[in-house]
Formats: C-alpha cells, sequence, structure tokens
C-alpha cells in the first residue's frame, strides 16, 4: 500500500560534498512521486468531499508537459554540440586563407599588408598613419574623401623617405580625418592576417593569426583572397 512515507524526500549534500542517497528530483522520480503521493491521497481522500478529477487531470498534464520540455531541451542540447562539432571541422578549412579583424597595429613581415578603414559617415582628408615602436610616423597614407563603410588598402612596407620599412616589426596605427558639414562620425581600423590555426577555448571557436593574434570567429569580418 503506497503511503506519503515511500516518498523520498531531497536530501542536502553533506560536508564531504557527496550526496546521501537519491534525490528523487529528476523528471522521472517526480512523476513517480505524484503517482504515489495521488494513490495515497485517494486512499485517504473523504469519501464526502472526493477529490477533483480535473484538478488531477491538470497536474497529470503538467507533470506531462514538464517531461517533453526536458526532452526537447535535451534534444536541442545534443544538435547544438553535433553542430558545434561540424562547424569546428568546416571551419579547419579556413587554416592558410587571410582574416580581416579589428586591430590598432599591424605586424610588417616583409610581404604588402592588407589594411581597412570602417567609417560611420562619410569623411574627407582621411589619413592613415603607421607609427614605428617609439610613435614616429614612417608611412603617412592619403586617402582623401571616404564613403561609409569599409575601405580596402594595401601597405607595401614603403616608407615616406621612400625606404622599405623594417621587416619582423610592429607598427601602429592611426586615422584621422574630417567630418563632413559636421556631421559626427567614428572609426575601427582592420589588419588582415593569415590563419595559421583554428582552436576552442571557453567553448568559443577561435582562430589564431600569423602575427600572433587569437581572434573568436565572431570576430572575423571579412576573408580575403590573396
Amino acid at each position: 500500500m503506497a503511503s506519503i512515507s515511500d516518498i523520498p524526500s531531497y536530501s542536502p549534500k553533506n560536508t564531504l560534498g557527496q550526496s546521501e542517497g537519491p534525490l528523487g528530483t529528476s523528471t522521472k522520480d517526480l512523476t513517480q512521486n505524484f503517482l504515489k503521493l495521488l494513490t495515497a491521497q485517494l486512499r485517504n481522500q473523504d469519501p464526502m468531499s472526493p477529490i477533483d478529477n480535473a484538478n488531477m487531470t491538470s497536474q497529470l498534464a503538467a507533470l506531462n508537459q514538464v517531461d517533453g520540455i526536458n526532452r526537447l531541451n535535451a534534444t536541442v542540447e545534443s544538435l547544438v554540440t553535433q553542430m558545434s562539432a561540424a562547424s569546428f571541422v568546416n571551419l579547419s578549412s579556413s587554416v592558410g586563407k587571410v582574416a580581416l579583424t579589428k586591430a590598432q597595429e599591424t605586424y610588417y613581415s616583409g610581404q604588402p599588408q592588407t589594411l581597412s578603414v570602417r567609417v560611420s559617415a562619410p569623411v574627407s582628408d582621411s589619413k592613415l598613419l603607421i607609427k614605428d615602436s617609439l610613435g614616429k610616423v614612417v608611412r603617412t597614407l592619403d586617402l582623401g574623401n571616404l564613403p561609409s563603410g569599409i575601405t580596402d588598402l594595401v601597405w607595401a612596407g614603403d616608407q615616406d623617405d621612400g625606404s622599405a620599412a623594417e621587416a619582423g616589426k610592429t607598427y601602429q596605427l592611426e586615422f584621422r580625418a574630417k567630418g563632413i558639414a559636421d556631421e559626427s562620425w567614428s572609426s575601427d581600423l582592420y589588419v588582415g592576417a593569415a590563419v595559421v590555426a583554428i582552436g576552442k577555448e571557453d567553448g568559443d571557436i577561435t582562430a589564431t593569426l600569423a602575427d600572433g593574434r587569437r581572434v573568436r570567429m565572431d570576430e572575423i569580418v571579412k576573408w580575403l583572397a590573396i
């Protein structure tokens, strides 16, 4: 005969951090507990005031709904895991390709460097300053008037005096311009670098770039065919 004492109750963890026994808190346990409680309630109900059938039906429906939601969540989590694994494998093909990501400096390896400027509104008299580690401007790229959006450009590694910049060094980038008709604007700088490895970090898929940076895949704004 079922009784309320047959229903397992919640038992907190002991001081050693281990459970003292079954907690009976899973969907299956909750359903069994409800049925035992319902059986005990029916056996001990007042014949003059029986339990409302509609109430029992609604409680059973609620339990089934919770069970369905839990199963759906488990299915969705499994699908997300599978999709993440598939995406990781697919992204491995990006190794060797050049990714454009936000940066304030560029590593010059001796090869022409792809750079980009994004402005939120049209600007005039725009310039990109390339500085050495001491802050000295070694190259000024005159870009003139720029429309809103991303503008791509290439720095060949030359300096303003006509000589070649020292390879194997990191150079700082600074963008200057004037707004048109006093319109407010903002800018971002982007640097292209080859992807040398794809990995995972804290659940995020990351790309390691040839210049030593590590970025998330959602930080890559463009893939370059170079």
